[in-house]
């Protein structure tokens, strides 16, 4: 089914499941797109409690380490939209004897074992075709001067002519033609496994003037970092900021975009755009103890272990979200993080900066929860179904139709801080202790007296709390950005088969 904008059916009920009680708690912006949902699917496997998903959610960027080629390296984690990247450092490894001084003059070209300093390192992807090119005509404006050789050698061990690790070389063509004498040196070279070139160049002959700046087509040339994504990154070790697991091996031992994961969840597909990787996270104990998952139920039950998505920014217990360059957030599937983020509320959507996408995934996780009180504490059931939808342009989730069957009813309107107005609870015996988050009370006769919209309750017996009756009051009144729909419900549907 195609990601195209389409209204939210009436009868879409999506689950937020809890636990029986409350519990203490880059570039230019893509292009939004309604989230497209099945009508058939509940998301029933989910819990509306969990904010993380997991007891460790948060972990630094720095330090960090990645496997690459079965060796273990430092690198440096950010989060590039729905996934992580990691930027290992490059180093020259070793040394060659072409690297040490020439003592005879008849030590000339590309061929022979001395004269040569490492110009750089580049990267490119591995079995594609590159050239590394230095210029035009010798002399000429943005082109190499002198008669400088260059060689590529494979990954980040400087090589000798024709031996192992070799890619290439050349001496540059000279020519008849006085206008171009000499034609700068240029390598066609097939890109090696690791992703990862070594140049070396010098003078055809020893002590000669010369001067190269070669660049890549095909890869890029010079760089001093390789960036791995998607499955480069199985076997990253991560750091967590609580100082209870500064001990623990955190790892992780799968990768895979969330085009490929399949749920029973409407829409049946993680997140179709492409752009999200999920991981699996083991977690293993400084005292060598029984390695566990990060993520321990995911929306199937059955598998026993669940995906991570990362997020930027950190996520406290009460809810709050906080900016940080030094960290960022796994959430776990079980989770709201999560949860929201799959209804379509990607921050990444944003662009560069914190916006609109970022406020209403922040908000959606307080829906989510029923958290009342905007201090984490979730005020719902396992199994209790909402209809979400948001006041984005254009809409992420669309608003349900009027008039479908469901019997559910405008629940609140929310932002960041929790609830910005409320018309019912979502389960009368779960009722927060916040009282200016109160739903409408009655008299005797049938009137509201703690309306904040009624000037005569301001100051009656009751104190007067923002009540709204629909979305767009919720949106011109109150400033929020998502919205539900729920039964004010008495007592938890069995489940069902």
């Amino acid at each position: 089914m195609s990601a195209v904008s389409r209204l939210l059916s009436s009868t879409l009920s999506l689950c937020l499941l809890a636990a029986c009680e409350p519990v203490s708690p880059q570039g230019a912006a893509p292009e939004l797109a309604a989230q497209d949902f099945r009508a058939d699917g509940d998301d029933s496997h989910s819990q509306g409690t969990q904010l993380h998903g997991t007891s460790i959610g948060s972990f630094f960027y720095d330090p960090a380490t990645v496997l690459f080629e079965n060796v273990r390296r430092p690198a440096l984690l950010r989060v590039f939209r729905g996934e992580l990247a990691a930027k290992m450092p490059l180093a020259v490894s070793g040394t060659t004897a072409s690297l040490s001084p020439c003592f005879l003059r008849s030590d000339a070209g590309a061929t022979r074992t001395c004269g040569f300093t490492v110009k750089g390192q580049g990267v490119c992807t591995p079995d594609t075709v590159v050239t590394l090119d230095s210029g035009e005509c010798a002399g000429s404006t943005g082109s190499c001067t002198g008669r400088p050789v260059v060689r590529v050698c494979a990954g980040e061990k400087p090589c000798e002519h024709a031996r192992q690790g070799y890619l290439g070389s050349s001496e540059g063509i000279v020519k008849p033609d006085p206008s171009c004498a000499l034609e700068c040196p240029s390598v066609r070279f097939t890109c090696p496994k690791s992703g990862i070139f070594t140049v070396l160049a010098g003078p055809y002959l020893p002590g000669q003037p010369w001067s190269a700046s070669p660049k890549a087509s095909g890869g890029r040339f010079p760089v001093e970092h390789k960036e791995l994504r998607g499955k480069q990154l199985i076997g990253t070790q991560l750091r967590s900021l609580s100082t209870a697991h500064y001990g623990s091996t955190i790892e992780v031992v799968d990768a895979i975009n969330a085009n490929q994961v399949t749920i029973p969840e409407s829409p049946g597909i993680w997140d179709a755009s492409g752009s999200t990787f999920l991981y699996r996270v083991q977690v293993t104990p400084p005292s060598g103890g029984a390695t566990v998952d990060l993520c321990r139920t995911g929306v199937d039950p059955t598998v026993g272990w669940a995906w991570a998505v990362p997020l930027e920014g950190i996520f406290h217990s009460n809810g709050a979200r906080q900016e940080s360059t030094t960290a960022f957030t796994l959430g776990c599937d079980p989770g709201v993080l999560a949860k929201c983020y799959r209804w379509g509320y990607k921050p990444w959507l944003d662009g560069a900066s914190p916006g609109a996408v970022t406020k209403a995934h922040w908000a959606c996780t307080r829906m989510a929860r029923a958290d009342y009180c905007g201090n984490g504490t979730p005020f719902t059931q396992d199994g209790t179904p909402i209809q979400p939808w948001d006041a984005l342009t254009p809409n992420i989730i669309t608003a349900p139709q009027a008039g479908g069957s469901s019997d559910m009813k405008f629940e609140a309107g929310w932002d960041t801080s929790g609830p910005a107005c409320l018309s019912h609870w979502r389960w009368k015996h779960l009722q927060a202790g916040c009282v200016e988050l109160q739903p409408p009370i009655e008299d005797s006769a049938g009137n509201v007296i703690n309306d904040c919209r009624d000037p005569h309750n301001v100051s009656g017996a009751y104190k007067c709390s923002p009540i709204c009756d629909n979305a767009q009051e919720a949106a011109q009144r109150y400033k929020s950005v998502v919205f539900n729909n729920s039964q004010s419900n008495e007592q938890l549907a069995p489940p069902q088969p």
